[in-house]
């Protein structure tokens, strides 16, 4: 009797304990969810028709499992699926969630949203151009009807050119002005350029 009643306790305690446990554990994986934040790399792509784009979906804790869908647009309605266009990777212990899009059209212009345990990514920002036909705009430039063309426009605008030295010069915001015979005459002075960043690949948590 006295050792049933001691069974019956243990037994009691143990579905305590277990039931303890377990309450924590789902406390830290939502204490955990709730502090992720999740990036997207590259957040711009800019590239012609006909090549391949890849892009990721990176949460800052690799340790949580998750499971990654892919949207086009901010409406979040249009979602992807893996096709002969698209491949979407899950996360796993090597590799990062990305999406593959193979062989992309104008159409494929727009922002691609990652979704990562219902966590919606900052979006990247996808820009295509059509290819030029450089091959026939060389042809075309260095035909000698072309060539001859333009022998005969530049000696007829050099021989109506004149200039003046200008009187005085001042600087507007990076155009210096030269006033000429009552006229100015505009000079662009300043070179904008814009860095680009470079779209780089997480192929493991370790390379973080």
């Amino acid at each position: 009797m006295f050792l049933g009643f001691t069974s019956a306790a243990n037994l009691k305690m143990t579905l305590n304990e277990l039931c303890l446990m377990y309450f924590l554990f789902i406390h830290l994986i939502f204490s955990a969810e709730g502090n992720i934040q999740l990036f997207q790399k590259p957040r711009f792509v800019g590239v012609k028709t006909g090549q391949t784009v890849k892009i990721y979906c990176v949460p800052s804790n690799l340790s949580l499992p998750a499971h990654v869908e892919w949207f086009k647009g901010q409406s979040y309605k249009d979602q992807l699926k893996n096709s002969q266009k698209i491949t979407i990777t899950e996360k796993s212990d090597k590799l990062n969630a990305s999406i593959t899009i193979k062989k992309v059209e104008i159409e494929d212009r727009g922002t691609y949203f990652c979704k990562l345990n219902g966590m919606l990514g900052p979006g990247t920002e996808l820009q295509v151009s059509s290819r030029c036909h450089f091959v026939n705009v060389i042809r075309l430039l260095s035909s000698p009807a072309c060539v001859h063309q333009f022998l005969i426009q530049f000696q007829e605008n050099k021989e109506d050119a004149i200039y003046e030295e200008p009187e005085d010069a001042h600087i507007y915001a990076g155009l210096e002005i030269e006033q000429c015979g009552g006229a100015d005459l505009y000079e662009d002075i300043t070179a904008l350029a814009r860095e680009t960043d470079a779209a780089w690949e997480v192929e493991s948590p370790d390379q973080e």
